[in-house]
C-alpha cells in the first residue's frame, strides 16, 4: 500500500516501534492514505498519535537520538536517528520534524467544534479515539486512517475506515461526513472544487442539494476570510486549472461563500489566462487579485458610455519608450499581467517584451572617464543617454498627430 525508500521505511519502522514500546498508537492519516489508495505518489507524511503528538515526538528524541548509547532500550539499533523538532503548536498538540533528513508533521487526535459558520474551528479534545478524530475530517475520502505496526520485524498496515472514503475514492464521489459539514465551514466546497478538478471527483447528489441550500442562504457571521484566501490560493496554485476553477466559482455562484455579488467577471477567465502565460506570473496571485482587488485596478479607470455601461477605456498613445518604461519599471510581472488582462494595457505588454530587459550602456565609472564629476550633472547625462537608447528603439505606435 505504502511504497517508501530504505531510508524512510527505517524512520516509519522506528516510530512504529517506538509506538509499540509505550503502548501509543500511531498511524498515517487524510491525505497521504488518499493518495496511496488513488495510486499517487506521497509528497508530504502525517502521523497522527492517539495521544499527545508532542510528548510523543519529543520522548522519541530523547530515545532514537542516542539510541547507541542505550543498547538496553532498542537491541536492533544500529544507528542514531537524527531527530530535529522544527517547531511546536501547543494549543493543537502538533509537531513539525525532520528525522534523517525526512520531514514529518506529528498531529494528536482530536475533537473539534465551530462556534459560528465559517469560523476557525475550536479543539474540544485532544489524544481521543481515532474514530472521533476521523468524525472531524472534510470528506469521507480524507476520513481514512492506517494504523502503523511491527509484526514479525516488518512494518504492517491496518485501514481505520468506518466512513468508507476508499469505496468513494474508488467511485470518485465526494461526500461530507454530516448534514451541517458546509455550514460549519463553507470552505468545503472549495476544497470539493479542487477534488474535482485535479482527479476528477463530483460531490455526491446529496452534497450538491446541500451546497446549493446553503448558497441560497449562507451564514457569513464568523467566516475567517483568510481561510477562504488561503483556500482559493492552493486552488489557482496550478496554471493549468485557474482558468477552470475561475470560471467554476462564477458558474457554481461559490463566491456566495464570501460576498453576495461578484466584483469579477467571467469574461475575463480567457485574459487572466493568457496573462499568466505571457507574463511568466504567478497564477495563484494573479487570479486571486482578480477576484479580491479588481477595485485597485478599475477603480477611476472605467469611463461610461451613452447607454450608462462602464466600458473599458483604451490604452492612452504613447509619448516615448522611455515614458513607458519608467511607468512601468516599478511592477511586478502579476500587476503587469492584471494590467493587461482587465485593462487591455498594450503598454503593459510592450514593456514586458521590448523594454523590460533593456539596461544603459553606461556607468557613472565609464562617464568620470570621460570627464564627468560625481553630482547632478553625471546623474542628467546617464538619463539622457539612456533615454536616447530607449527612444532609438521601434515604438508601441506612432505617437504622431
Amino acid at each position: 500500500m505504502f511504497n517508501f525508500d530504505k531510508k524512510t521505511e527505517l524512520v516509519i519502522q522506528s516510530i512504529a516501534a517506538f509506538g509499540a514500546k509505550t503502548a501509543t498508537q500511531v498511524f498515517f492519516v487524510g491525505g497521504m492514505v488518499r493518495d496511496a489508495l488513488m495510486g499517487i505518489d506521497i509528497k508530504d507524511i502525517d502521523i497522527l498519535v492517539e495521544g499527545s503528538a508532542i510528548d510523543f515526538i519529543e520522548n522519541f528524541a530523547r530515545k532514537y537520538d542516542s539510541c547507541c548509547d542505550n543498547p538496553s532500550f532498542d537491541n536492533n539499533c544500529n544507528n542514531r536517528l537524527d531527530v530535529k523538532i522544527k517547531s511546536v503548536h501547543e494549543s493543537f498538540n502538533t509537531a513539525k520534524t525532520a528525522i534523517n533528513g525526512i520531514e514529518i508533521d506529528f498531529a494528536s487526535t482530536r475533537e473539534e467544534e465551530y462556534p459560528k459558520s465559517g469560523c476557525l474551528p475550536v479543539v474540544t479534545k485532544t489524544a481521543c479515539p481515532i474514530k472521533d478524530d476521523l468524525k472531524r475530517r472534510d470528506f469521507t475520502a480524507n476520513a481514512i486512517a492506517a494504523k502503523l505496526s511491527i509484526q514479525n520485524d516488518r512494518l504492517k498496515y491496518e485501514l481505520i475506515d468506518p466512513f468508507e472514503g476508499a469505496i468513494d475514492i474508488k467511485n470518485k464521489t465526494l461526500k461530507i461526513l454530516h448534514d451541517k459539514s458546509y455550514i460549519d465551514d463553507p470552505t468545503r466546497i472549495l476544497r470539493g472544487l479542487d477534488f474535482i478538478l485535479r482527479f476528477g471527483f463530483d460531490f455526491d447528489k446529496h452534497d450538491k442539494l446541500l451546497i446549493e441550500e446553503y448558497l441560497k442562504s449562507p451564514d457569513r457571521e464568523g467566516l475567517s476570510i483568510d481561510r477562504v484566501k488561503l483556500t482559493l490560493k492552493k486552488l489557482f496554485s496550478a496554471a493549468e486549472r485557474a482558468k477552470e476553477a475561475y470560471t467554476h466559482i462564477l458558474d457554481k455562484k461559490y463566491y456566495k461563500i464570501w460576498e453576495d455579488f461578484p466584483g469579477f467577471k467571467k469574461e475575463w477567465a480567457q485574459r487572466l489566462d493568457e496573462a499568466v502565460q505571457i507574463f511568466n506570473a504567478n497564477p495563484s496571485k494573479v487570479f486571486m487579485a482578480a477576484i479580491f482587488e479588481n477595485d485597485n485596478f478599475l477603480e477611476n479607470q472605467a469611463s461610461k458610455n451613452h447607454a450608462g455601461q462602464n466600458t473599458t477605456p483604451k490604452t492612452p498613445k504613447a509619448t516615448s519608450n522611455y515614458e513607458i518604461y519608467n511607468s512601468y519599471k516599478t511592477l511586478s510581472n502579476e500587476d503587469l499581467a492584471l494590467r493587461y488582462a482587465l485593462l487591455e494595457d498594450t503598454h503593459a505588454l510592450y514593456y514586458f517584451k521590448n523594454l523590460k530587459d533593456i539596461k544603459p550602456d553606461f556607468t557613472g565609472e565609464d562617464l568620470i572617464k570621460e570627464g564627468f564629476t560625481q553630482g547632478k550633472k553625471l546623474g542628467e547625462e546617464l538619463k539622457k543617454r539612456f533615454e536616447k537608447k530607449l527612444n532609438a528603439l521601434p515604438k508601441l505606435y506612432n505617437s504622431e498627430p
